[in-house]
């Protein structure tokens, strides 16, 4: 069952009176699981304390891309770009990754970049496509087909390796900026007291699954990157993307609400 809205909290908010048998899962992403935690004081689950991880399941790529009425075809063109010119550029953003993403870029490099936010990506890339805003943090499976025709320019890749599909695109650290960890990963987790062996072979199903080639190419085809886990790498991992997000969400001056 897809729960939409809420940027994805109602599905782990649903998950917490579910029984701990195995049978109801959530497939969850970054954003019900680590973003709107630390930005909502109003969720009733802790995600560490209230689920079982499962397995990771892999992420979507994010580009950095730019308009090109922006005169920048690299990183340090840009962020020179936007320092020549305070308050020129905007931000689309639709999405916690987005948000946290462009917000520690404009923290870092003391960047005086407006951020408009929209419902969904799809407004907020036709935002871009029309003039109104001039930067993305974008879905490659959203961005590629501007990108290709010249609409749009790619600039970086928001993630710690380059993306198979946009195989020519440098990682931020490779075009000059290192230290960026915001990805919209997606895992599995179940209810959180499911009994250890079931959790245990879950994670060995998906596991399974995500070696099977028509899953990957299917997964490949929507500019999905799998990559499986034990349910101990999740947990760590988990943890680690919260205090990540977190010292992003300090150091920008997210605020909860």
């Amino acid at each position: 069952m897809n729960m939409a809205g809420s940027h994805g909290a109602l599905a782990p908010t649903a998950l917490l009176s579910a029984p701990p048998d195995g049978h109801t899962l959530l497939v969850g992403n970054s954003s019900p699981l680590v973003a709107v935690p630390i930005l909502r004081k109003d969720v009733p689950y802790v995600p560490v304390r209230d689920f079982a991880p499962v397995s990771l399941m892999g992420w979507t790529p994010l580009l950095l891309v730019v308009t090109p009425n922006v005169p920048a075809k690299n990183l340090a063109e840009l962020i020179r770009y936007a320092r020549e010119n305070p308050g020129k550029l905007t931000v689309a953003a639709a999405n916690p990754p987005t948000i946290f993403t462009m917000a520690q870029l404009r923290t870092r490099e003391k960047l005086d970049i407006a951020t408009k936010e929209y419902p969904i990506d799809a407004a907020a890339m036709k935002a871009l496509l029309d003039g109104e805003a001039h930067i993305m943090a974008a879905g490659l499976n959203n961005s590629l087909e501007h990108i290709k025709p010249g609409r749009l320019r790619a600039i970086a890749t928001l993630s710690a390796s380059r993306a198979r599909l946009a195989p020519d695109v440098p990682t931020m650290a490779e075009a000059g900026v290192p230290g960026f960890a915001i990805l919209p990963w997606v895992a599995m987790f179940a209810p959180g007291k499911t009994p250890p062996e079931i959790v245990e072979r879950l994670s060995r199903e998906v596991a399974a699954a995500m070696k099977r080639p028509d899953v990957r190419e299917g997964l490949e085809r929507a500019a999905f990157e799998s990559q499986s886990s034990t349910p101990a790498e999740l947990g760590a991992f988990l943890k680690d993307q919260l205090n990540v997000w977190g010292t992003v969400a300090r150091e920008a001056g997210l605020q909860a609400h």
